[in-house]
């Protein structure tokens, strides 16, 4: 009888060991695991910053070559265009698009071409072909850049299942939006609304962490900014007349998205047309004609076209600059042209500008409501239209124009209008960019 109760008492303290290391390498490996998003959230948060420091300081140099010595231009943008396509091809061959349509291929890519698209070597190589291509005068920004670089450094996890890898991949590019425009909002309905299919308490609480632990550390170099701005009037409250352009930059912006993705997708899609057998095979050719468009494009236009038109725009809702009727019409060129000639860099921002400078244009007509708020429902619209994302179209401009939040309704109405005409014509500019990464059929069949 002694032995039998000493042998279940062995047992039970047996059990009860068990059950603690149990518990305790449970709690030791979610300990670790929070270190290590911690610390990498801080180094996206850095590595964010620093970036839109170096872009902006490629664009400042741009521009001083384009004051400084006018016409050189016409000679160095091809020249820019044509080592970044050479080391893109050669060395960097990850590192291209924006950075977007990868994260949208993130579920058929297999594991070697997702290792290699997320890695550190592309995201060296995505900052300095980005850095180059503003330098050289494109007509793009570094926000799509960002999200890749981001979910660069979240890929650094190791010892961790390809799911797990791919969820914080994903977390990664809500991270890259929210620190690029300095939106945290926008960056949590941008991943939300485009990236996790079905999220869950605990994800949306990792969500939530990383843009906070990221943001705070980008804000601690570049300052706690609005990415564009201001609205000098408050606007506390609108009318029927608000609606009716909330209507009008729908439909406008709705067809001029649709128009400006068409394009798009022409220059960048492989569709086994002549241009792209051409394009394919006479790369560098392509880099220095579509770099000389540019340019003269920027000589044309008094520079307005060069660059990624954050700051053109964050003037003409500030009051401090009169829009040109042409902007929308240069901007969306020199967007096209510079993604034609293969560098890399993103067009998020620039469709903000284009979408401003077409509501513009049409206060020129229709002069109903003040001019900020044509600017707003245009930047809202257009985005929407371009990415079918409405619900993030209205937090990112809410985000990065203050005191927007008051014309948050129309802005809903623009959105979903432009997103709704745009989707008539075809898919979002992303979502087809995707096939330029995996086949239609492999990737369809995921959606």
């Amino acid at each position: 009888m002694f032995f039998l109760i000493a042998e279940y008492l062995v047992n039970i303290g047996m059990i009860k060991i068990n059950i603690l290391n149990r518990f305790y390498r449970n709690h030791h490996k979610k300990l670790i695991f929070n270190i290590k998003f911690t610390l990498l959230c801080i180094v996206a948060g850095f590595a964010s910053a620093l970036f839109a420091m170096a872009t902006d300081r490629a664009y400042e140099w741009c521009m001083l070559i384009y004051h400084k010595f006018g016409y050189f231009m016409l000679i160095s943008t091809p020249v820019i265009f044509m080592l970044i396509v050479f080391l893109f091809k050669k060395y960097f061959s990850y590192a291209g698009g924006s950075g977007l349509p990868q994260g949208y291929a993130l579920d058929v890519f297999d594991e070697d071409v997702l290792h290699s698209t997320y890695s550190i070597k592309t995201m060296i190589g995505k900052i300095l072909l980005t850095v180059g291509s503003i330098l050289g005068g494109a007509s793009l920004g570094r926000e799509g850049p960002t999200i890749q670089i981001c979910a660069s450094v979240f890929a650094m996890f190791k010892n961790i299942s390809l799911e797990r890898k791919k969820l914080l991949i994903r977390i990664g590019s809500g991270v890259g939006v929210a620190t690029a425009f300095n939106a945290p909002l926008g960056g949590i309905f941008f991943a939300i609304e485009e990236y996790i299919k079905h999220s869950n308490h605990k994800m949306n609480l990792l969500l939530l962490l990383g843009i906070a632990i990221a943001g705070y550390c980008s804000v601690l170099i570049s300052g706690n900014y609005s990415y564009m701005g201001y609205v000098k009037v408050v606007i506390a409250t609108f009318g029927y007349k608000s609606m009716i352009i909330a209507v009008v930059a729908g439909i406008i912006c709705g067809l001029s998205g649709a128009l400006f993705t068409w394009l798009m997708v022409i220059v960048t899609v492989d569709k086994g047309s002549f241009f792209s057998k051409w394009r394919k095979e006479h790369y560098l050719l392509v880099a220095a004609i579509f770099g000389f468009m540019v340019a003269a494009l920027g000589m044309l236009t008094g520079g307005i076209s060069l660059g990624n038109g954050a700051l053109t725009t964050k003037d003409l809702i500030t009051g401090d600059l009169d829009v040109t009727w042409y902007y929308a019409l240069v901007k969306s060129l020199g967007a096209i042209f510079s993604v034609a000639g293969g560098v890399p860099g993103g067009y998020f921002s620039t469709s903000l500008s284009i979408g401003a400078g077409i509501m513009g244009l049409v206060y020129k007509i229709l002069p109903l409501i003040s001019l900020d708020q044509f600017y707003l429902l245009g930047m809202a619209a257009f985005l929407a239209a371009i990415t079918s994302a409405p619900i993030t179209a209205v937090a990112m401009v809410v985000s990065i124009v203050d005191g927007s939040g008051h014309l948050a309704l129309p802005l809903i109405f623009a959105s979903l209008i432009a997103s709704y005409i745009a989707s008539l014509f075809g898919d979002s500019v992303y979502h087809q960019q995707v096939l330029i990464y995996v086949g239609k059929d492999k990737y369809h069949a995921t959606r």
